[in-house]
């Protein structure tokens, strides 16, 4: 009875886990490059021969991994000349206090002092460090241009090339916020030039898809209640067990 317990818990942890995550992916379905996450279970093969080894209980060897699917959201036009959005595969670098971080939010504006900076005001980083417009003060917006390869010009002078990058491992790419990514050592750093386009006056969707998130949940729901009514069910009849052994 008590092994049957465990059995139905580990059914019941994966999916409060995986209910968590669903919900926080609906709750940005609307974010500017967010991407969703998702978790996957696996359950060792030698779990009950570790079990019977070191000890434990009928979790052990139970393992759950949250991941993020990098799927490349729609591109939606906005108009304004400092929304960008990349079609195809990389990432905007912005620089922050606490070091580099990696986007597919291509939501920035231009600072006072002419920095491309996003809404915490981290700037843009390009080839050669911050992107700084000059004379920002006389400036407007329909001078600024950017191509598809990433350059910015202002009056058809080259300021820089917007630097993209993409990683060997995504794996190794963990959240810091909604929208921005920290790359753990290994994570193989590689600046693109080719494979990808970049579109001025555009921004990239969240990759959340509302009715398949939808479905997920009502699975995962179902089969967490499942799991709470098996566990409850048991414990009502170890309690009568226990009642008898006492008469």
């Amino acid at each position: 009875m008590i092994k049957g317990l465990y059995t139905s818990a580990v059914g019941m942890m994966p999916n409060k886990l995986k209910i968590d995550v669903i919900a926080n992916n609906l709750a940005n379905i609307d974010t500017t490059g967010f991407k969703k996450d998702n978790i996957f279970v696996r359950i060792l093969k030698n779990a009950v021969l570790d079990l019977n080894k070191n000890g434990g209980n009928e979790l052990s060897g139970l393992y759950v991994t949250e991941y993020t699917s990098f799927e490349q959201g729609n591109l939606k036009q906005t108009g304004n000349p400092f929304d960008i959005a990349i079609n195809g595969d990389g990432f905007f670098v912005v620089q922050t206090p606490n070091g580099l971080r990696y986007t597919r939010n291509g939501n920035f504006t231009l600072s006072e002092d002419g920095r491309l900076v996003n809404s915490n005001g981290y700037s843009l980083v390009g080839s050669g460090g911050e992107i700084k417009i000059p004379d920002v003060r006389s400036l407007k917006s329909v001078d600024v241009r950017i191509t598809q390869n990433g350059e910015v010009y202002v009056n058809d002078k080259f300021i820089d090339r917007i630097k993209i990058v993409w990683f060997n491992d995504l794996t190794k790419l963990k959240k810091d916020t909604a929208t921005s990514f920290i790359a753990d050592e290994g994570a193989g750093e590689i600046e693109l030039t080719s494979g990808y386009e970049i579109y001025q006056g555009f921004l990239e969707d969240s990759n959340v898809n509302a009715i398949e998130e939808m479905v997920r949940m009502i699975e995962a729901s179902r089969i967490y209640e499942s799991g709470y009514k098996s566990v409850q069910s048991q414990d009502d009849t170890l309690t009568k067990a226990n009642e008898i052994g006492k008469l």
